[in-house]
């Protein structure tokens, strides 16, 4: 057998043993989650994404505020029973924080400054879909509004970044190209289901809302600013936590993803930054007891 023969036999059983070895950690990762209480998950999501199934509407829930389409990527997972549904989702969930700071290129520390964050830990505890839903800055715009604005409170930033931008390659034609699939979307879900709108505009009562509006609006409009400016929509993703009325104390993780892009080397460095935010976040959460 020659040396090539050799090399790609050895290559093929590398990527063997690391598949074989990624699915047994993936798996204990799930088994370990199922056993971890949550609150939004089982008490939101995945009854709402059962009556779904069952032919119902999912917002049969009374805790169930986001638009109809959020549920069609959480219907495979609640086709497990729901202890191993919760453990899919703790997973996924860290996943895709993973996933979003390896596209970033993040320094090892900063991404572990993010995963220790109060932030994270308390999306991940709760079982919410934060960290799916911010996925979509990665995708080309329409189809990124359509997953961010699932979560207006994450996709506001975003979505005001892309009208401008939009405007800049295309006038109408391209704005009109940019938010036909999420307006469709937005406006055939509040004919089907008017009680979603209801929900919707009695959010910023829930006693769970840690939003800084209106005294965290100047500090929106600067990241905004910054990211029309540089044309930096990660800049844009990092705004719209100060901007919204309405949003929990986990759901500023956004602001810590956006500031993952590399830009913000030129003012620090992104390792030091996201030390400081962890412990600045820790500090604001034991302070104010959030």
């Amino acid at each position: 057998m020659t040396n090539s023969a050799i090399g790609n036999h050895r290559a093929i059983y590398k990527k063997a043993f690391l598949c074989i070895a990624l699915a047994v950690v993936g798996i204990a990762a799930v088994w370990l989650a199922s056993f971890i209480p949550d609150a939004d998950w089982t008490g939101t999501f995945d009854p709402a994404a059962r009556a779904v199934l069952q032919g119902r509407s999912p917002y049969v829930m009374p805790y169930y505020m986001n638009p109809p389409w959020a549920i069609l990527p959480l219907l495979p997972v609640v086709l497990f029973p729901p202890n191993i549904a919760r453990g899919i989702v703790f997973a996924c969930s860290f996943a895709a924080l993973i996933y979003a700071a390896w596209r970033l290129h993040a320094p090892r520390m900063a991404v572990i400054g993010l995963l220790i964050s109060p932030t994270v830990i308390g999306s991940l505890l709760a079982g919410n879909i934060d960290s799916f839903v911010v996925l979509g800055i990665f995708l080309p715009p329409a189809w990124a509004l359509l997953v961010l604005m699932i979560k207006p409170q994450i996709g506001l930033g975003f979505a005001v970044y892309c009208l401008i931008d939009s405007w800049r390659r295309g006038r109408l034609a391209a704005i009109t190209r940019t938010f036909a699939p999420v307006a469709i979307m937005y406006a055939l879900s509040a004919i089907l289901f008017p009680i979603w709108v209801g929900r919707v505009l009695h959010e910023t009562t829930d006693v769970w809302n840690r939003s800084l509006f209106p005294y965290g609006i100047p500090l929106g409009l600067a990241l905004l600013w910054l990211a029309v400016n540089r044309k930096n929509k990660f800049f844009a993703l990092a705004s719209t936590p100060f901007l919204s009325p309405y949003l929990t104390f986990y759901t500023y993780l956004i602001v810590q993803i956006g500031l993952l892009h590399e830009d913000v080397e030129k003012v620090i460095r992104r390792d030091v930054l996201h030390i400081i935010l962890c412990v600045f976040l820790w500090t604001i959460m034991l302070v104010f007891k959030l």
